[in-house]
């Protein structure tokens, strides 16, 4: 039987704050219980002691049996109840550790869910960018094949070389070869000396008065170079140039397709190597010059006319201009880790002179071939079709070369980085000056005029060596 005090410490200790909060409903029955139990007792107590004046002691004896019998039933009954209350907190704690176990189980599980959603959004992307760039690949390797057939039927197309054995004597002016160009012919017969002309070709960007052209002309004049003149690509050149005294003759030439996209400049200039086709068929040799040189001395004077095309260089030294060994270094070659290459810096194709011979024109119809059928700059074809050797199906033209004197005929890299910074230069008189490392071209051309002409030897000091 437990005792009051056992009672009252299990309601104490077994019954927490927290627990019968939130079981208040049943910790109030077991209380009401406990205190239906002491009344009971109490009034057992009251009946016993209220009668036990009247009753003999063998009687009360019996009713105090009686009470404790049924006092101890009570306390039994209490002790069960209390023993199934502790029972029922134990499961319920069970079942709120269950509760937590599977809301813990449950968020690993959405965590999860929400990592596996991710991993599959980024296969997903994944996939999709494997799929572009397999497009693409497809896309790339429809076009080299494409690019293949077309460069397979351009050396089918290409124009086969000269069959005649001296591809390299020059051929005269005369009556007959007038009659491929007559207009021209009757130019050239006006303008030329010793059957050579100095060329310069431009369309109205460059020949509106007190542009590029106009410098260009007054240079030319100044230096006493009698035979030049202009191809006019619009009758407003045209009348430009003859206002300045210079005779132009108009021509008029469509740029091709693959040339659209490469710069206005670069398009005119490609349109070059077919406008000289016929100067050399009328059988005169051409100097041809851009408008954005400067000419200080008469370059027929400083020509050797040993070669088809004599070219200026990009060059701004020996080595750069005229060539040298190129070694590199590769060291898992071991004994042969040295490969030798032979490098020079390419021809300008904005100053050549180049003669009236079959290698010429062999040469001349290759880069306006390659021109008509490629995105490229003229300058790279016209170095390519020049150096680079007959292999498989491709067979050069095999025109003759020379290099230009790099300090007679000057590139604006070697007169700004090297030739106004050297005092031992001062007094040296270049043949011509192509600004062709610069863009402000204008102002740079005036420079050279105001230092070479004027005598003003700070006119170049304001530049840069490069460009802005």
């Amino acid at each position: 039987m437990i005792s009051g005090r056992a009672l009252q410490y299990r309601l104490r200790h077994v019954l927490p704050a927290d627990l019968s909060s939130r079981r208040a409903p049943f910790v109030a029955w077991s209380r009401q219980s406990l205190i239906l139990i002491l009344i009971g007792a109490s009034l057992c107590l009251v009946v016993i002691f209220g009668t036990n004046s009247g009753k003999s002691q063998a009687v009360q004896a019996q009713d105090l049996q009686a009470c404790h019998q049924e006092k101890e039933a009570r306390s039994n009954l209490l002790e069960a109840l209390t023993l199934k209350h502790e029972s029922a907190i134990r499961e319920h704690r069970n079942i709120e550790d269950s509760r937590s176990a599977l809301k813990q189980s449950r968020n690993e599980a959405q965590t999860e869910l929400a990592t596996v959603r991710q991993d599959m959004e980024e296969a997903l992307q994944h996939v999709e960018k494997a799929k572009k760039e397999r497009d693409i690949a497809r896309d790339l390797a429809a076009s080299l094949l494409k690019e293949q057939a077309d460069l397979q039927q351009q050396l089918q197309d290409q124009p086969l070389a000269q069959p005649e054995a001296d591809r390299h004597t020059p051929w005269l002016p005369s009556a007959e070869r007038d009659k491929e160009d007559p207009e021209l012919a009757a130019v050239l017969r006006q303008v030329s000396i010793n059957n050579e002309v100095m060329v310069a070709i431009s369309n109205r960007n460059y020949a509106m008065p007190g542009g590029m052209l106009t410098t260009w002309m007054e240079n030319v004049k100044r230096a006493g170079v009698k035979n030049a003149m202009v191809v006019a690509l619009d009758s407003q050149t045209r009348t430009n140039a003859e206002a300045q005294g210079i005779v132009a003759h108009e021509m008029h030439l469509e740029i091709s397709a693959a040339q659209k996209d490469v710069g206005s400049n670069h398009a005119v200039s490609g349109l070059k190597f077919k406008i000289l086709r016929h100067f050399l068929q009328l059988g005169y040799a051409v100097l041809l010059s851009d408008v954005d040189i400067v000419t200080l001395q008469n370059p027929f004077d400083h020509l050797y006319r040993d070669s088809d095309v004599e070219a200026m260089s990009d060059g701004w030294s020996n080595d750069t201009a005229y060539g040298y060994n190129d070694v590199l270094d590769d060291a898992k070659m071991g004994w042969a880790r040295y490969a030798h290459s032979m490098r020079v810096f390419v021809f300008n194709s904005g100053l050549f002179y180049i003669q009236p011979t079959l290698a010429s024109l062999d040469l001349l119809d290759r880069i306006a071939y390659r021109l008509d059928n490629e995105n490229g700059w003229d300058q790279a074809i016209f170095n390519e079709v020049i150096f680079f050797p007959s292999h498989g199906h491709h067979k050069d033209p095999s025109a003759t070369r020379r290099v230009m004197d790099y300090m007679d005929f000057m590139n604006s890299k070697t007169l700004f980085t090297i030739v106004r910074k050297d005092e031992s230069l001062r007094n040296y008189q270049p043949v011509t000056i192509h600004v062709n490392y610069h863009p402000d071209k204008q102002p740079r051309m005036l420079a050279v005029v105001q230092r070479y002409v004027d005598g003003d030897m700070q006119a170049l000091n304001a530049f840069p060596d490069g460009s802005i």
